[in-house]
């Protein structure tokens, strides 16, 4: 009866399994389907009756593989059968009957795989003589590689459930001389959503097929298609001893390298000592990148990019392409090595895009810098066309503030509106358009800003009532300049402007060792010093010097062509002095834009990060209150609270600034806190210029 539906299907195909199993014998040969019930053994102890056709013919085409197998075959059908000692007997006939040409045909068709022409001989013989019949042996043999050709093309056509009925309809497939049969099944059965089914396949081929390298090739594709903890209990079926020991070694070291994959793309997950030991042990072994970048990948999660930088350049040696590149890259970046990061991921930009997106991210943070780094002009020039091509609205942001904080300010505003226009809801691009056409005096522009923005951004709303320093109000439309020409000001005593404030000298200025440097300078070079000399041709030591003793002759813009020198020419140590010199130099012409820019030339100290940003900060807040841009002023005093406390003098202009904006409150609160302190004479002039104002409002 032909069976029907693919549960009874599978389920009789799965009890034939554990039938094939019982009757598996030391070597896992099975009898084809088809083949006779095994007989039982005669009773005085003879030797069976067993047709040897195929034994015989496979023995005289000299066949030693296929006579090897009907040797297991015929064991397992016929157990007392012996077979014959000198298989030389079989193929020179041994006693037996003469071999009948048209057998010995149809066997060399079958021998050369012409199945179809072995068919066509049987019937034609049996058309001649209907009593004639076939051997047995070789009938089922038809049937085997019959069935197995159904079975293949099946499988090579992904009709799973055919594989499965073909299977039930010729279990004798399903036996360790077709182990290629058993692994379609089993990826038959999982393609078919029954995992369980394809480790019992697995598990069969394990427990009874001998051949080491299919033991292993089992494994292998028990990995494509299992769980890892599936084929991690697979492993318990490893033969360590024997002729032919197993070595499953490489299984175990893809399922680490999987687990550590895993863990680095979760920087929460940590992998074990052993996983990673046993990744490291296949980068040695191997010259894959695959391993090297999930280390590399590892290392950069879990917080050592150091680490992960040398298994990417790794990679890339090893062809690992665009991933290996996208990790160096990023690697760089979380060692704020930005520039070499900048460089090297252009060069990959347009490999993928996760590089293209990495590369975008590297130039905002590069342009993005506080303060900002001095970048060749070829930089900015190759990073405009990529962020323009992406519409990328960070990387207009960014622009638009590397070029605000050098100075650049028509450009920034056209940065700015860039970025808005591909990100209409950017307030920190709002924020700079604003900054932007406020410096311009670009009345029109900025309050379309304001207007817009007021209600959403209290920053840009301080920016208005900056503009209008009567209004006292947080609301409101920004005034045009003839109508706030026209607005009373308050009554500010006469005398109470910025050079009313004596301020003291910025960190940098008394800084102990700058003075140290300068005067050792100027004892060794003397008067040579004050000579005008092109330091081109001086080391980077000898340039170092010169800039320090030109610093103490107060001629800082020659100084800052001697650290140059040194900068490109100088020791690490050399550099880093330079830098920091250069900074001073271009502080001490009031030029903070170039000093913020001098001092990313090379690395810093965080106490000199310190110094330097407060100075820069102070100087900054020095040129916006003598601009009357108390806004800019407030905000540069208090990113400077931020590194630095506060000194009075800068407390006094922090308070004129509130007093100018009409933000009286905040103006007292910080008189009085300078008048605590002792300096009562400028606090008590700002509260006396309080009460006048105040005063003249209220009437």
């Amino acid at each position: 009866m032909r069976l029907v539906g693919s549960a009874i299907t599978t389920a009789i195909l799965i009890l034939g399994f554990a039938a094939i199993a019982q009757q598996t014998g030391p070597g896992g040969a099975q009898p084809p389907a088809g083949s006779p019930p095994s007989e039982a053994p005669p009773a005085n102890g003879s030797q069976p009756q067993v047709d040897e056709s195929a034994l015989r013919y496979f023995a005289s085409q000299g066949d030693t593989r296929r006579v090897n197998a009907e040797i297991a075959r015929l064991r397992a059908l016929y157990p007392n059968w012996t077979p014959p000692s000198d298989l030389s007997q079989l193929s020179a006939g041994g006693g037996s009957a003469p071999p009948d040409p048209i057998i010995e045909r149809l066997w060399n068709l079958y021998r050369e795989d012409r199945i179809a022409e072995v068919r066509a001989a049987i019937a034609e013989r049996q058309a001649s003589d209907p009593n004639w019949k076939p051997p047995e042996e070789l009938v089922t043999a038809l049937q085997t590689v019959e069935a197995r050709r159904r079975l293949v093309n099946a499988s090579d056509s992904s009709q799973w459930q055919t594989v499965l009925s073909v299977a039930t309809e010729a279990p004798g497939l399903l036996t360790c001389t077709n182990v290629d049969v058993l692994w379609r099944v089993a990826e038959a059965f999982a393609r078919t959503d029954q995992p369980t089914r394809t480790r019992d396949v697995y598990t069969y081929l394990l427990t009874n097929c001998s051949n080491p390298a299919e033991r292993l090739a089992t494994l292998q594709k028990a990995l494509t298609l299992l769980p890892e903890q599936q084929v991690a209990d697979l492993l318990q079926f490893e033969r360590r001893t024997g002729e032919t020991p197993d070595d499953f070694s490489s299984i175990r070291d893809e399922l680490a390298r999987r687990r550590v994959e895993r863990a680095s793309l979760d920087s929460k997950t940590t992998a074990s000592a052993e996983d990673l030991a046993a990744v490291e042990r296949l980068i040695r072994n191997t010259n894959e990148a695959g391993p090297v970048l999930v280390l590399g990948w590892y290392n950069y999660h879990h917080g050592n990019p150091a680490r992960a930088l040398e298994l990417f350049k790794t990679g890339l040696d090893r062809n690992g392409g665009a991933k290996a590149a996208e990790g160096y890259a990023m690697s760089l970046r979380a060692l704020e090595r930005l520039t070499e990061a900048e460089a090297f991921a252009y060069e990959w930009r347009e490999r993928a895009p996760e590089n293209m997106k990495i590369y975008l991210d590297i130039a905002t943070a590069l342009l993005g810098q506080d303060p900002p780094p001095r970048l060749d002009a070829q930089v900015v020039t190759r990073i405009v066309p990529a962020v323009t091509a992406q519409r990328f609205p960070d990387g207009a942001q960014a622009l638009g503030w590397y070029s605000y904080n050098t100075q650049q300010i028509r450009t920034a505003r056209d940065w700015f509106r860039t970025a808005l226009g591909w990100r209409p809801e950017d307030e920190p691009a709002a924020y700079g358009l604003a900054l932007s056409t406020q410096r311009l005096n670009e009345r029109a522009a900025f309050n379309a800003v304001v207007a817009q923005w007021r209600g959403r951004s209290e920053r840009i709303a301080d920016l208005a009532d900056g503009t209008n320093p009567a209004s006292g109000r947080r609301s409101g439309p920004v005034q045009p300049r003839a109508e706030m020409d026209a607005v009373p000001r308050p009554a500010v005593p006469r005398q109470v402007t910025v050079e009313r404030v004596e301020l003291e000298q910025p960190l940098v200025r008394t800084e102990e060792g700058v003075r140290v440097r300068q005067t050792q300078a100027r004892s060794t070079l003397g008067r040579s010093c004050a000579m005008t000399r092109n330091p081109a041709g001086l080391s980077g030591d000898a340039a170092l010097t010169r800039g320090w003793c030109l610093m103490e002759i107060n001629r800082p813009l020659e100084a800052v062509t001697a650290f140059d020198r040194a900068i490109a020419t100088g020791s690490g140590r050399a550099r880093e002095e330079a830098a920091y010199g250069k900074s001073l130099a271009y502080l001490r012409k009031n030029l903070t834009s170039e000093a913020a820019i001098a001092a990313a030339e090379a690395p810093q100290t965080r106490a000199r990060q310190v110094e330097l940003g407060a100075s820069i900060l102070t100087q900054r807040a020095l040129a916006a209150y003598r601009d009357k841009r108390y806004v800019e002023t407030l905000l540069a005093l208090s990113e400077r609270a931020r590194l630095v406390p506060e000194q009075n003098d800068l407390l006094l202009i922090r308070g004129w600034s509130y007093f100018n904006l009409g933000r009286y409150k905040d103006a007292e609160q910080v008189f009085r806190a300078v008048q605590r302190t002792g300096h009562s004479e400028e606090a008590s002039v700002g509260l006396n210029a309080i009460q006048e104002a105040t005063g003249q409002v209220s009437q």
